[in-house]
């Protein structure tokens, strides 16, 4: 049977999720693939390899439609044990969490749809984006129609509310997850399954996607994510009003948009920093990689009570050869080693990060030594072809 592989994620296209893009798009090159999304997208950046995929993604209406009520009929009349076993499935595993339990149900007529389809169009694999609603959607499409699924685990998903979480790990044909410090917390959900079963897949990237960053001149100092309070966006601009009252030259540019952005306008505007930082707003990938290849420090200012794994802007600009500066938190330590391949500051303390940038700027060559480590370790570790090979064999089946 030719494979055909079904994505379930929470929105598509989503801004936000260019790591989650980049994998796609790299198997539906290789393998047909479709994508369902569990609501409707409303951003209004879509990426270019988005837009490629939009045709081949699935969207229905939630609860009543004459779509959904024929799906659950047809699906009651052929498969009416795995219908009630999936519903039965999806109440006992969520009782303990009713913010889950009440949004599963509203995602059930939905999984009922898709089941459907997937029987009707050969679905071969099933696999879900996060390990919360489209976890349990596919492993209800999966119960349903019969077949194999899986799904990846990245940061919130599986540390926040863990309700059923336990139990998705077990019946998955596979779990991947980015970084080793999840595969230990998923692995122990599950102690008796074989290692493998959890699979360490770091988001890849291409290294050729990336130019080299800027090495002369004064200090451009990049920072890349929504601007919501736990990016740290408002220390880093403190942190840069302190560069200028020392004379230190330099430039800031901030890509990304979101609720902050007339706020941070302000901060920046009282601070007179107008002429020295640039606000993109909201980019398609594209636009932002050339970002940069013009930047020399990256800055994440993140604060760890709302951040897990490997944020995959620090990926982009050690890829581009920026030397970075962050905060300690989740498993960013397993590619940003303070003094080796990075900086390591507390989040919340502008004077602290600004003598970090300081120390980089009046040190070119500390600056260049950090961005080489961490570029090579991205190199080695971050590869985007050698991740994709790696699910288009496990969708291909055991066969392959």
């Amino acid at each position: 049977m030719t494979p055909r592989v079904l994505y379930v994620l929470s929105q598509f296209p989503c801004y936000d999720e260019a790591f989650l893009l980049r994998e796609i798009h790299g198997v539906a090159a290789r393998l047909d693939t479709w994508i369902f999304s569990l609501r409707r997208a409303a951003d209004r950046v879509v990426h270019d390899e988005a837009r490629r995929l939009l045709p081949r993604t699935l969207y229905v209406p939630f609860l009543f439609s004459w779509a959904l009520l024929a799906a659950h009929a047809r699906v009651l009349a052929r498969r009416p044990l795995a219908y009630l076993r999936a519903l039965a499935r999806l109440v006992l595993g969520n009782l303990a969490s009713p913010e889950f339990l009440v949004k599963n149900l509203a995602f059930f007529p939905k999984s009922v749809w898709l089941a459907q389809w997937a029987l009707d169009n050969g679905v071969t694999h099933v696999h879900a984006g996060w390990a919360t609603y489209p976890a349990a959607a596919a492993m209800t499409v999966a119960e349903i129609a019969g077949l194999p699924w899986s799904f990846s685990g990245h940061a919130h998903d599986i540390y926040l509310d863990t309700a059923q979480l336990a139990e998705k790990v077990r019946r998955a044909a596979f779990v991947s997850t980015c970084t080793a410090s999840n595969a230990v917390h998923l692995r122990a959900l599950a102690p008796e399954l074989p290692v493998e079963h959890v699979a360490v897949l770091h988001h890849g990237i291409r290294l050729g996607d990336f130019g080299a960053a800027r090495r002369d001149g004064p200090l451009h100092v990049l920072s890349v994510g929504t601007l919501n309070p736990h990016k740290g966006f408002a220390p880093l601009i403190d942190a840069l009003a302190l560069l200028a009252a020392a004379g230190v030259a330099f430039r800031g540019t901030i890509v990304g948009g979101g609720p902050l952005e007339e706020s941070l306008r302000e901060r920046i505007a009282a601070a007179g920093l107008g002429d020295r930082i640039t606000m993109t707003g909201a980019l398609p990938q594209d636009a932002v990689l050339p970002r940069y290849g013009e930047s020399s420090v990256f800055v994440l200012m993140a604060q760890p009570e709302w951040h897990w794994g490997i944020p995959n802007v620090i990926i982009e600009a050690l890829a581009a050869r920026n030397a970075v500066i962050t905060t300690r938190f989740g498993s960013v330590e397993e590619l940003v080693r303070d003094g080796e391949t990075g900086l390591i500051v507390p989040p919340r303390d502008p004077a602290v990060l600004a003598a970090a940038l300081r120390r980089l700027a009046d040190d070119p060559g500390l600056r260049a030594r950090l961005a080489d480590a961490g570029h090579a370790a991205v190199a080695r570790d971050f590869d985007l072809d050698a991740a994709v090979a790696w699910y288009v064999s496990r969708f291909r089946g055991p066969a392959a």
